[in-house]
């Protein structure tokens, strides 16, 4: 494992229909998260830049984030409160097609959101995107290949753009396969990393440990995530696990789901159904909840964790972070 390509979650994506309800509920539930961030291009050569295609707003954590993302308004005066709009770099002869791909990029989203807003986003974490798309086409799956992007981070100095690389997943739609956007992208440098500020959520959350993938069959499924991953599965009854670096990722059965998280329903099949956060406290973040007035329910396994209908369509596990024996 210690060799293995994929180490962890880089972070999970839920698509939402309301960018200023989504911010009002995380925030209710203790996550710190900034302002929103959309892109925007003129509409003609020399025009002010409008929103396009998605906007989003993060969680961080020393090591991931949780992403929540709202597709475009029309219009500069329709941005959420707060909004910050990022104008893209393009050439002029190049803003029609621009558009056209940033649109094609999330029309597959767009679709899923239709459906059910939700958890439709899993981005894994590479120590090298090229050498993960290499493993990912020799072994029958088709990618974007690795494309670089700027990710920001925010330190005490301001906003930083770190380089990193990053790719996706085709599957029968480019850029999503069956149950979402499935991706992997390298972390940004240690040292910006570990200068981050903002990460003191009211919560206590501190990073994230898993995702919980719902499917109908988990023998297909645990196929197409082991060529993924890179590593083989552990089967149970009900449930596929895949152990990580620094996390996990599950497959389960609707009846696993239910069985593990009682009073739970996959908001899609296949689908993103849920992910387990750490954190600093688990009394303290549980002391959290009750003084927001927040009821948590109780894994099979007596883990305390936050149902869907709370947020934004994917149930949220917490669990103590595991402390270290020096």
């Amino acid at each position: 494992m210690a060799d293995n390509d994929i180490t962890g979650i880089h972070h999970i994506g839920l698509v939402v229909r309301d960018m200023d309800i989504a911010l009002t509920a995380f925030r209710r539930l203790g996550f710190r998260i900034g302002d929103p961030v959309y892109p925007g291009i003129p509409l003609v050569p020399g025009g002010d830049p409008v929103p396009v295609g998605a906007g989003n707003a993060h969680a961080d954590f020393p090591r991931g984030f949780i992403e929540l993302l709202a597709f475009a308004p029309e219009g500069r005066a329709s941005l959420p409160a707060g909004a910050n709009l990022v104008p893209l770099q393009v050439p002029d002869d190049q803003l029609t097609a621009t558009r056209a791909v940033i649109e094609q990029t999330v029309k597959g989203l767009a679709a899923r959101l239709d459906t059910a807003e939700g958890a439709h986003i899993l981005v894994l974490t590479t120590r090298d995107a090229d050498e993960t798309a290499t493993r990912l086409e020799s072994n029958g799956i088709a990618t974007s290949g690795a494309r670089t992007a700027q990710r920001p981070i925010t330190t005490a100095d301001g906003v930083q753009l770190a380089a990193i690389k990053f790719l996706e997943v085709h599957g029968a739609e480019p850029g999503l396969v069956e149950e979402g956007r499935v991706g992997a992208a390298e972390d940004a440098p240690t040292a910006l990393l570990d200068a981050q500020v903002g990460l003191d959520h009211p919560n206590g959350a501190n990073g994230l440990r898993e995702c919980i993938v719902c499917v109908d069959e988990l023998r297909p499924a645990a196929e197409r995530y082991e060529r993924y991953l890179g590593v083989p599965p552990e089967y149970t009854n009900e449930s596929t696990t895949f152990d990580l670096a620094n996390g996990r990722v599950s497959l389960t059965t609707p009846a696993g789901l239910a069985a593990r998280l009682p009073g739970e329903r996959p908001h899609t099949v296949p689908g993103l159904s849920a992910y387990a956060i750490t954190v600093a406290d688990l009394a303290a973040t549980e002391d959290y909840f009750r003084t927001q007035g927040i009821a948590l329910h109780r894994s099979a396994d007596g883990r305390p964790f936050i149902p869907a209908a709370a947020a934004l369509g994917a149930a949220v596990v917490l669990q103590q972070t595991e402390r270290r024996s020096d």
